[in-house]
């Protein structure tokens, strides 16, 4: 289920309705694997939570790309933990392994990049994990905007709310054109679209969809909650590419399927097409030279990252203090229960 909640000038808070978060305890399993000749390592972390392994990461030292794949069913909400395993899985690869140049982000689910924040976060909030959480999503803000990897979206599922925030804060998208997926028409959808349930978008997520497709453009999407198809999306600006299902096979199928995880080799070869052009545009980014690269990008990205950092916990007080007002208490579980009755109806 998709949701958004925000005060009246500030706050998005995006969706899923998803189970309670149960008490995780993960180990790192470490396996390594041949790619070319090259030896490349791929990171498991075993949950006692049935909601499993929240990122899989693939490392291809040899071309120098790495993909980590998102998998927090059923929507890839984002929890605080989903939060810091994202914080986590990219300063593991910045710091371990100076090969590679450039990541995947991309989903275990066909349907689904990302739904956005989690409901369950923000319900009867723990006073405590509550700044905390917050904290966690404005670290990935400025962990994968401000990454010295090149960063490619790969969205073959919806990405409403936060999870066109996750896109956006990418170098490159490549979106699916649409087309059938498990005997269903798909077409997947983009956009920050909190204003559709009478809410905004925090001033810095609406900021980076101005600097995506630009003032006016920007505007009129946030006005209206704007949910754009794919192909909408590439003539706005918000996605780089679309790529339809029966786009020609690359010869970079090997490497691209030593990347994926086992376990979900065959869901996930289900998005090939799409997985293969943000897999040859990896390649292109790790192919240009690494300081000039990072240098031409923190000319476009490092005022803005120093403005979260300067106005982080200001941007925090006032997150925790809107969330826990009793009115939006109260329509967020009016809101859940709302989701509950029409699920029972189907």
């Amino acid at each position: 289920f998709l949701i958004a909640l925000v005060s009246s000038s500030y706050l998005l808070i995006s969706l899923s309705l998803v189970a309670a978060h149960s008490t995780m305890i993960a180990s790192l399993l470490v396996t390594k694997f041949r790619i070319g000749g090259s030896v490349a390592i791929r990171h498991h972390r075993r949950l006692s939570s049935a909601a499993g392994e929240l990122i899989q990461t693939g490392i291809d030292e040899g071309n120098g790309v790495a993909m980590l794949v998102l998998n927090r069913p059923p929507a890839n909400s984002l929890s605080m933990e989903m939060n810091e395993e994202i914080s986590r899985s990219i300063k593991n690869i910045e710091d371990n392994y100076p090969n590679v140049q450039s990541v995947i982000l991309a989903s275990s689910n066909p349907t689904i990049f990302s739904a956005g924040l989690d409901i369950a976060e923000l319900i009867a909030p723990d006073p405590d994990r509550l700044p905390q959480f917050w904290n966690s999503l404005q670290q990935v803000h400025i962990d994968l905007y401000g990454s010295r990897l090149a960063t490619v979206a790969c969205l073959h599922g919806h990405a409403p709310a936060a999870g066109c925030f996750l896109a956006m804060a990418c170098d490159y998208r490549v979106m699916y054109a649409g087309g059938d997926v498990n005997g269903r028409k798909h077409v997947p959808s983009i956009g920050l679209n909190e204003t559709q349930l009478g809410i905004a978008a925090p001033p810095w997520m609406g900021q980076l969809l101005v600097r995506t497709i630009g003032f006016r453009q920007a505007e009129l999407a946030l006005a209206m909650g704007t949910l754009f198809p794919s192909q909408a999306a590439l003539e706005i600006g918000l996605v780089d590419e679309i790529v339809s299902c029966d786009s020609e096979q690359s010869s970079n199928d090997d490497s691209l399927q030593a990347l994926l995880p086992d376990e979900m080799k065959d869901q996930m070869m289900q998005q090939s097409a799409v997985l293969q052009q943000a897999y040859i545009q990896a390649t292109r980014f790790a192919k240009v030279p690494p300081q000039a690269r990072v240098a031409s990008k923190m000319l476009t990205r490092s005022e803005h990252l120093n403005d979260m950092n300067v106005k982080r916990q200001h941007d925090t007080d006032h997150f925790c203090n809107f969330v826990t007002q009793e009115e939006v208490q109260c329509n967020l579980s009016k809101y859940v229960q709302k989701l509950k009755s029409k699920s029972k109806t189907k």
